[in-house]
């Protein structure tokens, strides 16, 4: 295996694994589950393993004659490294056992480096604690070792510069994966460690092969001298190349070259210089333009301003600067923030985006106050453009400001009259299919029954009574729901007429109640009466109609029946009568709309609860012309109470 240390940044977890144990020398090499990556014949024969290649197989069933290897390789996986040490077929064997983590920091396997150990000299005979002391100093130096080593291998093979060691017999000792790199030299070549072959691959590379090879073979020769130079490569690529010998003590054993890619700090010097050179040329041009420039701007109706690098003014006309506030004079020279403080954290950081991306930034609203209409928001159209020279070199940003105040608040008009066209629109249509539903519903009961009525008529039989009331029934509803419709018109045109008597409440209640005895087998009513006579003034028919309309409504909204109690009282100078249920409730995000001509509360759907929605709308109406309130109290599943109030007669 190679002596070399790659970083592999784009290699497969299993080459990965491959070229760490490579550059460790490892024996034994496995991945993040326990199995044989790559190992030693010779290992495998001291562990006692007879069957074929141990690759792919667990190594808890490779290693059993080598359970503290097995226990120390588990360890690694577990992220710590150590020393161990064992036997192994008659021979006393040590190991240096790592861990291997990806380059996102995930454990990939271990690796573990084995070598014989010599049995020990006869030494003469000491206290037993002393040899003891001496083992563990021993190994606690060899593992120190260890890690140091681990260290530098760490590092050496995280540098930016490609990295190549050489011998004295021109052989590569050391590499790291960026040197490889950088000179496009495959594996298997680097495998191959000759300096002479490395050198001949990466020559042609180079603009002057010749050049490079004579400066590189004449190193090659022991030499105490250290020297830098730069190299170009044909694909535009420039190389800072240093050289240093390589010591063991006072012996030269080889030479360090080290490869720095420089390619793109000579591009930015070099543009840099352009850049300067080209600024400079545009600073002699702006102030000739700057006289035309002065002339449009203050002329135009919109706001005008450009600003330099800094974001301060340079330029600005008497539109954009009385949007501030100030004449334009006062604002030269200064920044954003100074002029526009409350704007400046929404302005600043879109100009700072226009001069590092080059690209402009167009038709963004803003709104905001200005001091000359305090309290009175006002809108803008804000554009800002980059500022180039003839070279595209960025001088500055340009700001354009359309006031858009009048648009925005005729298209605001316009829409807040749209919103009300259309949900004028949808009541219509909601209507109009409650109203086909509810006025349908009766009459296809009606129908049947006339044409029973009909065919027992032209039989000869006598009609049945029960097909009478239930088409008069049907009659009725029909009834009900045309008048509603008649009352909501009335209503709208203001000639809904009422008459005024003196009305005792408790008989009035009485009357109207006795029409709901046998309504319903479901539900019971009660009437708890007041406990003196009270007397308001009002329209007895259109009174009844408002009670009718509450108490039928109890009963249709408590579909599974209860108890509809109605309570008359006394309150001040005010009469309250009040009908409670004990059905479905209403939302309370629906009660303030109870009241709307055309509303039905959403958990009361139109298959199970008929209606236009108009009842309380005209309960409401009847009541307010009364001099009287009507209002509600509910909850989901907890029922609802109407109370309506009117003025007692004294």
């Amino acid at each position: 295996m190679s002596a070399g240390l790659p970083r592999l940044s784009s290699a497969s977890p299993y080459e990965r694994l491959l070229q760490v144990g490579a550059s460790l020398h490892a024996t034994l090499v496995v991945d993040g589950l326990g199995r044989i990556v790559w190992m030693d014949p010779v290992l495998a024969g001291a562990a006692g393993w007879r069957g074929s290649a141990p690759v792919g197989h667990r190594m808890d069933k490779v290693l059993g004659g080598l359970p503290w290897l097995t226990q120390a390789v588990d360890t690694a996986l577990a992220g710590t490294e150590g020393l161990c040490e064992g036997s192994g077929r008659e021979q006393r064997l040590s190991a240096v056992v790592v861990p291997v983590f990806g380059e996102d920091g995930t454990q990939l396997g271990a690796c573990a480096r084995l070598r014989t150990v010599e049995p020990p000299k006869p030494m003469p005979a000491r206290e037993p604690r002393a040899c003891t002391v001496e083992i563990a100093e021993e190994r606690k130096a060899r593992e120190h070792l260890e890690q140091k080593t681990s260290l530098l291998r760490a590092t050496f093979d995280s540098i930016t510069d490609g990295v190549v060691v050489v011998d004295l017999e021109r052989d590569i000792t050391a590499f790291n994966k960026r040197f490889q790199e950088m000179w496009g030299l495959t594996d298997e070549m680097m495998l191959e460690r000759s300096a002479e072959k490395a050198l001949a691959s990466a020559a042609p590379l180079v603009k002057d092969p010749e050049q490079f090879v004579r400066l590189v073979q004449r190193r090659f020769t022991p030499s105490l001298e250290e020297d830098s130079d730069i190299v170009e490569l044909r694909d535009g690529r420039v190389f800072e190349r240093k050289s240093i010998p390589q010591r063991v003590g006072d012996a030269i054993v080889g030479r360090i070259w080290s490869y720095r890619d420089v390619t793109a700090e000579r591009h930015a010097q070099a543009e840099q210089a352009r850049l300067l050179g080209a600024e400079h040329r545009a600073r002699e041009r702006l102030e000739e333009s700057f006289a035309v420039l002065d002339t449009f701007l203050n002329h135009a109706p919109i706001g005008l301003g450009f600003l330099g690098r800094d974001l301060r003014y340079i330029r600005i006309n008497d539109a954009l600067a009385a949007l501030h506030g100030r004449r334009r004079e006062e604002e030269i020279g200064r920044t954003v923030r100074e002029m526009t403080p409350r704007m400046a954290p929404v302005i600043e950081p879109l100009m700072r985006q226009v001069l590092e991306t080059n690209t402009p930034i167009i038709g963004i609203n803003m709104t905001g106050e200005v001091p000359a209409t305090p309290g009175e928001p006002r809108h803008w159209q804000v554009s800002y453009y980059p500022v180039r020279t003839e070279s595209g070199a960025i001088l500055g940003v340009g700001a354009v400001v359309v006031e858009v105040t009048k648009e925005r608040r005729a298209h605001a008009e316009r829409e807040h009259l749209l919103r009300e066209a259309q949900e004028a629109i949808r009541i219509r249509d909601d209507f109009l299919s409650i109203a086909a539903h509810e006025l349908k519903t009766p009459l296809t009961p009606l129908k049947l029954h006339l044409q029973m009525m009909k065919g027992q008529a032209g039989a000869g039989r006598p009609v049945a009574p029960h097909h009478v009331d239930k088409a008069l029934t049907q009659v009725a509803r029909l009834s009900v729901l045309v008048n509603d419709l008649l009352d909501t018109s009335r209503i709208q045109a203001g000639k809904l007429e009422l008459s005024n008597e003196p009305i005792p409440l408790r008989e009035f209640i009485r009357e109207v109640l006795s029409d709901f005895r046998v309504v319903s087998t479901l539900h019971s009513l009660e009437f708890e009466e007041p406990g003196e006579p009270l007397v308001i003034m009002g329209d007895r028919g259109r009174l009844a109609q408002v009670l009718t309309n509450l108490v039928e409504n109890a009963f249709k909204y408590s579909p599974t029946g209860g108890t509809v109690r109605l309570t008359a009282r006394r309150e001040g100078g005010n009469a309250v009568v009040s009908v409670q249920d004990e059905g479905i409730g209403i939302p309370e995000d629906q009660q303030a709309h109870l009241f709307e001509r055309f509303f039905r509360a959403r958990n009361a759907p139109i298959s199970g609860f008929g209606g236009l929605g108009l009842g309380l709308f005209i309960c409401r109406d009847i009541i307010e012309r009364h001099g009287g309130r009507i209002w509600v109290e509910s909850g989901v599943e907890r029922g609802s109470t109407f109370h309506f109030s009117l003025p007692l007669v004294e």
